[in-house]
């Protein structure tokens, strides 16, 4: 029983060490560039699409996959072939902490979609909200400015869904505009957190 309590308290310290030492794998070039992305697509919404509600959904979906490709490529290919076990594990937290707020959306993505017209327009707000709350989930192991960047989201979205009319397709800004703006607040904070460790 004593090598057990031993092998708890072990599991007991990674964990408090992981919360206390910042999660590395976002790189502020590939986050900047996702939010970069979301911008462009925001402002090229109107001339792919057109008015159809679930040609809304199908964009930013294709969207939210390029951008999820893009700003966890590197996180990815580190968790295989760099990381040691203590890093894996942060990794694994982190990812366990936003995953839900995926799950979420994703959920509520698919709800929507079995009722275009009256659903949709509502997406853009939840994604935010959920995406926020994710963030707001990981805080404990990412650079203190995100949670911040988190809120941010929340009323955003917040914001998005006490305004939008009910049976309209959204304009790209309610997605690619937040997402955008958000994603680049997010690398400014990556970034300046990263000068300060080496500056200190």
């Amino acid at each position: 029983m004593r090598v057990q309590d031993a092998l708890d308290q072990l599991d007991a310290i990674h964990e408090h060490l992981a919360k206390a030492e910042v999660y590395r794998g976002f790189r502020v070039p590939a986050v900047a560039l996702v939010g970069t992305v979301g911008l462009f697509t925001a402002v090229a919404q109107s001339l792919v699409i057109t008015a159809e509600p679930i040609g809304f959904v199908w964009y930013w979906l294709a969207v939210a996959g390029v951008g999820g490709l893009i700003g966890g490529g590197a996180a990815g290919r580190d968790y295989l072939a760099r990381e040691d076990d203590f890093a894996r594990r942060r990794t694994r937290q982190v990812f366990a902490q936003f995953g839900p707020c995926l799950f979420a959306g994703g959920v509520v993505t698919a709800a929507a979609t079995r009722s275009p017209a009256d659903l949709v327009a509502y997406l853009p707000g939840l994604w935010a909200v959920l995406f926020g709350l994710g963030i707001v989930a990981a805080r404990p192991y990412l650079p203190r400015g995100v949670g911040k960047v988190g809120l941010g989201y929340v009323a955003a979205g917040g914001l998005l869904l006490a305004r939008t009319p009910a049976d309209a397709v959204p304009p790209g800004w309610a997605v690619g505009g937040v997402f955008g703006v958000g994603h680049l607040l997010t690398a400014l904070v990556l970034w300046a957190d990263r000068r300060r460790d080496t500056d200190g």
